[in-house]
């Protein structure tokens, strides 16, 4: 295991790697957290990838969080792996994954996610009220007859965000309850500063 006050994203990606070896249910997953309007929003999402660049989430350009996330507001990623009683709070910018990054990511989708996409563009936005439960349903049958060529179209209101880390806090259980908290900070030098903070 490398030094984590040196590199602690390098850190974080190995941790993410154990609980993904491990079976952790939730190493595919993420906590976003937004304010937008001062009002906190909270949601759990796929983790898509957690690379050296940063982690990778995907959003519908029709969801709420996308615009909370375009307009610059706060917002703060959260990643817990309960195999390790292990936890990281990420913050820093969003950046925009490129539409021919976004097409290679296009082929690993879920066909269901893929209509959902589809859905979006199509009937009514992420986050709209249905009026009968079974609408939703009839709209992707409807999608699914429609087009009967093979793979599911790309929807270009599929979108993928990269955050670009300057700011993260790692807490880690301990037996004793003495657990262990460190927060980390990115300079203008682009060094990592860290400190210990009181569990």
């Amino acid at each position: 295991m490398i030094a984590q006050h040196d590199k602690p994203l390098q850190a974080l990606r190995e941790h993410y790697q154990q609980a993904m070896t491990e079976g952790d249910a939730a190493a595919k997953t993420c906590t976003l957290a937004t304010v937008e309007n001062g009002e906190l929003s909270l949601r759990t999402l796929v983790l898509r990838e957690l690379a050296e660049r940063g982690p990778v989430i995907f959003i519908n350009d029709s969801s709420p969080k996308w615009r909370a996330l375009m307009t610059g507001g706060h917002s703060e990623l959260l990643l817990f792996w309960p195999s390790q009683m292990r936890q990281y709070r990420l913050r820093g910018a969003w950046q925009l994954l490129e539409e021919d990054e976004m097409r290679r990511h296009w082929q690993h989708k879920p066909d269901g996610s893929k209509w959902l996409d589809h859905y979006y563009a199509q009937c009514q936005p992420q986050s709209s009220e249905l009026a009968d439960e079974d609408d939703l349903a009839a709209g992707i049958d409807d999608l699914r007859r429609a087009h009967t060529a093979g793979d599911i179209p790309f929807s270009p209101n599929a979108r993928g965000l990269r955050l670009q880390v300057d700011w993260l806090e790692h807490w880690s259980a301990s037996p004793d309850g003495l657990h262990r908290r460190y927060r980390y900070q990115r300079d203008r030098a682009g060094q990592w500063r860290h400190q210990c903070l009181v569990p």
